[in-house]
């Protein structure tokens, strides 16, 4: 080991003995969770910092219809317009016979199985598609990005339906959302040559439905709490109405998810429309999440729960090196690349890969990341500790981890 890295046990020890091979995480201290623990873990990080992020844009656009409306604006024109990247027709098990916007379900339920968003599909016909979710993480965000996720797969649906024949057109709605409190989150998607109905604000993409009759519900009792590549019944394999099958190595996506695909673009968009400046945005952000951040450990038992998780030895006090370790497990968890350049009781240095936290929908999400764990040192280890970007390569984020004194703080 470097001078400036603490001794640690390396993550291929024992390769080559008779032990079996696992897949997960480890932190700077030997403790070592599973693939399944990691996406957990890395999901629930991000639905907090996404509901933090939500936050911002809230006061940057107080009305809750306006500010609904330009998330879902946003978000339709986007997905829409990465219609391309949606084409993967094989990759989703959209066969070419297939016409219409009905198509575009088989892409909603790909992607919230591999997001942890475990249910099920209680219809998927020409005229009629149903989607009931029991678990989604990012329900504590609110229900404008229940209403923004509908827009977008309705986008996502019509840029698939322009790629073949034409056929029924569908409208997708959210009629139940577990962010405004119902136990499931459900879409149906309606033919409205089929199923008649008044048009409706792009926004106002709630329920009901024309069709809520024959809405299949699924007692608590029944309901599932992991994805199907995560249960034994499912072979540990999403497999979808089509026999389109992925196993859980394929389907893990960039977890970063609501942040970075919905509500960093839309306080974007804010700025693109005039709302406030890009400084301005920015520092709302970093406000909120460096507020967020210090809530996280703000109660003692929550920074003794996070040592015994990352098995942070009694022998490390306040120390720069369990916020470090913390982002690491993190790092991992989003299978972001970084290098440790320092890790002693004096500094943390790890040189992150702006590209793995970075998605085509925004570049904001490493500067998320760093004001949240701006805020959250102050509390975890103490308030002389500070987290800041320093001297960053090309195409990297230097983040430090050490002692500061700022006296305007």
């Amino acid at each position: 080991m470097s001078k400036k890295i603490d001794e640690r046990i390396p993550q291929t020890s024992g390769e080559g003995a008779y032990f079996k091979n696992y897949y997960g995480i480890q932190s700077p201290w030997n403790k070592i969770y599973s693939y399944q623990d990691a996406l957990h873990y890395a999901s629930r990080f991000e639905s907090v910092l996404s509901a933090a992020a939500t936050q911002a844009l809230r006061i940057i656009v107080p009305d809750y219809a306006e500010r609904a409306q330009l998330m879902c604006e946003e978000a339709y024109a986007r997905l829409y317009a990465t219609g391309k990247y949606y084409g993967d027709d094989e990759g989703f098990g959209i066969h070419p016979f297939f016409c219409g916007q009905f198509a575009g379900a088989l892409i909603g339920d790909k992607g919230d199985d591999a997001l942890l968003m475990c249910g099920r599909c209680q219809d998927f016909g020409t005229y009629r598609a149903e989607k009931e979710l029991d678990v989604c993480d990012w329900d504590i965000c609110g229900s404008e990005l229940c209403r923004t996720t509908t827009m977008s797969l309705q986008g996502q649906a019509n840029a698939s339906a322009e790629r073949r024949r034409k056929g029924p057109t569908m409208d997708y709605l959210m009629v139940e959302a577990k962010g405004c409190g119902d136990r499931h989150c459900r879409i149906i998607a309606e033919s409205r040559e089929k199923y008649p109905a008044p048009p409706h604000a792009l926004w106002e993409s709630f329920g009901p439905a024309v069709t809520d009759e024959y809405k299949k519900d699924t007692k608590e009792e029944d309901c599932v709490s992991e994805s199907m590549m995560f249960r034994e019944e499912c072979n540990y394999h999403f497999v979808n109405g089509t026999n389109n099958e992925t196993d859980s190595s394929n389907q893990m996506i960039n977890m970063s998810t609501a942040a970075s695909l919905y509500i960093l673009p839309a306080i974007a968009e804010t700025v693109k429309r005039g709302y406030v400046t890009r400084e301005q945005a920015d520092h709302i952000l970093k406000c909120v999440l460096e507020a967020a951040g210090k809530a996280m450990f703000g109660e003692r038992y929550s920074i003794r729960a996070c040592r015994e998780w990352l098995g942070v030895p009694d022998s490390i006090g306040e120390d720069g090196r369990v916020m470090g370790g913390l982002m690491e497990m993190l790092l991992q968890s989003l299978v972001c690349k970084y290098e440790v350049e320092a890790f002693n009781k004096e500094e943390v240095i790890l040189v992150i890969d702006r590209a793995g936290l970075e998605i085509t929908a925004t570049k904001d999400v490493p500067e998320a990341h760093l004001w949240m764990w701006q805020g959250m040192v102050k509390t975890l280890v103490n308030v002389q500790w500070s987290v800041w970007e320093e001297n960053s390569p090309a195409g990297k984020m230097r983040v430090k981890v050490a002692k500061k004194i700022d006296k305007f703080m």
